[in-house]
């Protein structure tokens, strides 16, 4: 590893590698960090990529079911949870091999490792148990984010989230959906194929906050069908682990308290952003009481040398985004006029 760098790029998503990507194509010397073995981040390691994997077997075990409606009938399926496993393991080792191989053809210097800041223009990098310093004229970071948890929740495996779910350790006969956002929503579709009983509480009264009523609608009457209860306007008051599994009190919006218990909890209530274990203090960049960074159009924070970009610099917290801020902040660099400024940014949701 160097001592000095053009361009460092902290985290390897898709915000982090498409930046480096770029920057290296432009001519600058690059070195890109990251805790995983390769390039990908959240979105190929534990997000986008294994989740539509599996989504992918659940929509075949749901067109099977479906078929006997237009003729075919199949026999139940045997579904075999390692060879599933490994089927989706070897999806996320295919493409983030990939992008470590662009890497190395691009000539950027990859660390595995974790980096904090010294200062505006230097970070210490642990690798392999190693501390190395290492100098920037410029910064990028792409850190990414990891899920909300809930707080004074029993210390329990029984308890997952999106990351834990897509671990895919067992099949539960119950479980119980934490949150009806698109994360939860579509491990949520993934386990009910699978064989679970799955049920759903959200404290608002629809499902997919933030869409349009007409769209969430038509999904909750789907999912209704593959689903249990549907809980809206329903808070958790608390869970207590129980020797079956998980029992969870209730309160809906008349005060109505019920309970019930379920063999596993998927907790999916969103997520934040991963800017606690940056040492950001030793800059002049400046967190929100969120914890996002604070950046301009050029998604330069208020530290000259430092750019940040993806879920680190706020919501929608999506792969394409990312990128795209990614190219804007390599293009800042260069001295090239550009602005991150989308008349809009769309999203799919990749339940079925």
């Amino acid at each position: 590893m160097p001592n000095k760098t053009k361009l460092l790029v902290i985290g390897a998503g898709p915000g982090g590698y498409a930046a480096a990507f770029k920057a290296a194509d432009l001519g600058m010397q690059v070195t890109l960090v990251d805790p995983d073995k390769n390039p990908g981040g959240v979105c190929l390691y534990r997000g986008c990529i294994p989740s539509k994997a599996l989504l992918h077997a659940a929509k075949i075990l749901s067109e099977a079911k479906e078929a006997k409606n237009f003729g075919i009938e199949f026999s139940e399926p045997k579904i075999d949870l390692n060879k599933l496993r490994d089927w989706k393991t070897s999806v996320v080792t295919r493409l983030t091999g990939g992008l470590g191989q662009l890497t190395k053809q691009r000539k950027i210097t990859y660390v595995q490792g974790c980096a904090k800041f010294l200062n505006s223009n230097s970070v210490e990098i642990e690798s392999d148990g190693k501390k190395s310093t290492l100098e920037f004229e410029k910064c990028i970071l792409a850190t990414g984010s990891r899920p909300n948890k809930i707080p004074n929740l029993p210390n329990s495996p029984r308890i997952i989230d999106s990351t834990g779910a897509l671990e895919l350790k067992d099949v539960p006969k119950t479980m119980l959906l934490v949150g009806g956002g698109y994360i939860g929503l579509e491990l949520g579709t993934v386990y009910a194929e699978l064989g679970s009983k799955v049920d759903v509480v959200e404290v608002l009264p629809q499902l997919m906050t933030g869409s349009d009523r007409d769209l969430s609608s038509i999904l909750e009457k789907r999912l209704r069908t593959i689903f249990g209860d549907i809980y809206l306007s329903t808070k958790v008051a608390k869970m207590e682990e129980t020797v079956k599994g998980i029992k969870v009190y209730f309160e809906d919006a008349q005060a109505k308290k019920f309970d019930k218990e379920y063999e596993k909890v998927l907790v999916a209530v969103g997520r934040r952003p991963n800017t606690d274990s940056l040492a950001i203090e030793k800059t002049k960049a400046v967190l929100d009481a969120k914890g996002f960074i604070r950046v301009n159009a050029q998604r330069r924070t208020d530290d000259p040398s430092i750019y940040t970009i993806g879920d680190a610099a706020g919501n929608p917290m999506l792969a394409h985004k990312a990128s795209h801020e990614g190219f804007t902040a390599v293009d800042a660099i260069a001295g090239h006029k550009v602005a991150f400024e989308p008349n809009t940014i769309p999203a799919v949701v990749f339940t079925n």
